[in-house]
Parts: structure tokens; C-alpha cells; sequence
């Protein structure tokens, strides 16, 4: 009897060798199909596929514009008291300010020397988005639409810091029209 289990344990851990081996060599073998069908990379087709990215790549105004929108669709959702949706939209507006920064740190300023922008974004950050999550937490309008304004104008500021002081913000009177309704009270769609 125990010498049948030992033949049987040995014979488990044969078959799970081998189920192991078939696995490992299954796994590997893609991996190193792939490394050979991909030729090494050279100079020249470096030089053609840096070229064909940058082709690609959205200007650095990209980022601008969707902070423009998030913060328009900010404004209305506070406008409209849904503080969820104003919160949803703070964070996006503020992640798509992280990106610009992220992607032009540094702008020639009126002196010509690069502007540290990021200096500017904590200066913000740790302001007036700051002021408006808090009247958004609180879910005062009347703070909300002061701090609001007060965003807007140091983002002006960044502008002029940044020499494009033709993008007056503003608060936004109407907007696209939005595929979200911003009624907090909706019921449709289910």
C-alpha cells in the first residue's frame, strides 16, 4: 500500500514536470518569436519614427482647451448645485492643468528667462482650487461663485506670466451643449 502511493506521488510530480515544462516553453516561446520578427532599431528608421511622432503628437495648447471646458462645465454644474458632478469636473480641470505644466514647464516670460510654471500651478493649487473643492465640500453657492472668480483670475495671471494675455477667462455665460445634464434631479435615463 505505501509503496503504491509512493508510485503515485512520483507519478503526480512527473506529470506536473512535465505539464510545468509544456506551460514554460508555451510562454517563452511568443516572446522570443516576437524579438526576431522585430528588427533592431537604426538611425535611420529612429530618425522616421521620431519624425512620424512628432507629426502625431497634439500641440500644447491641447490641454488648455480641455481645462477651458472643464472648467466652463464647473462652473454650470455648480451653478446648477450638483456638487458631485462640480467636484468630477475640478479634478479633471485641475489634472488637465498638471498635464500643460508637465508639458511646458517652462515658457519665455516677458524678460525672456523661462517662467516656472509649476511654482505658478502650486501657487494655485494650493489656493484657489483648494477654496473651491472646499465650497464645493461645503456646498455653499455663494463660496462657490466667489472662489470660483478668484480661480479665474489667477489663471489670468498664469496667462500674463506665460505672455498670452489675449486668454481672458471668464465666467462662462452659456456653454456647448453639454451630453451630460447637469440637473441633479434627473431621472432620465434610468
Amino acid at each position: 500500500m505505501a509503496n503504491s502511493n509512493w508510485i503515485r506521488n512520483l507519478q503526480m510530480l512527473v506529470l506536473g514536470a512535465l505539464l510545468g515544462g509544456l506551460f514554460i516553453s508555451s510562454w517563452v516561446r511568443p516572446a522570443a518569436t516576437a524579438q526576431q520578427s522585430n528588427p533592431q532599431a537604426n538611425p535611420a528608421t529612429m530618425q522616421t519614427d521620431v519624425a512620424r511622432l512628432k507629426d502625431i503628437v497634439p500641440p500644447n495648447s491641447h490641454p488648455m482647451v480641455e481645462v477651458g471646458m472643464f472648467a466652463a462645465n464647473l462652473w454650470f454644474a455648480g451653478e446648477k448645485k450638483n456638487w458631485p458632478l462640480a467636484g468630477y469636473y475640478l479634478n479633471e480641470m485641475r489634472n488637465r492643468i498638471r498635464w500643460e505644466v508637465h508639458l511646458n514647464p517652462g515658457p519665455k516670460g516677458a524678460d525672456g528667462n523661462p517662467v516656472d510654471m509649476q511654482s505658478i500651478f502650486d501657487g494655485i493649487d494650493n489656493g484657489t482650487i483648494t477654496q473651491v473643492r472646499k465650497s464645493i465640500d461645503a456646498k455653499d453657492g455663494k463660496q462657490f461663485a466667489d472662489s470660483y472668480k478668484h480661480l479665474l483670475e489667477d489663471c489670468y495671471s498664469c496667462h500674463k506670466a506665460a505672455l498670452r494675455p489675449y486668454l481672458r477667462p471668464m465666467v462662462p455665460v452659456s456653454g456647448a451643449q453639454p451630453i451630460i445634464n447637469l440637473d441633479p434631479a434627473a431621472t432620465w435615463p434610468q
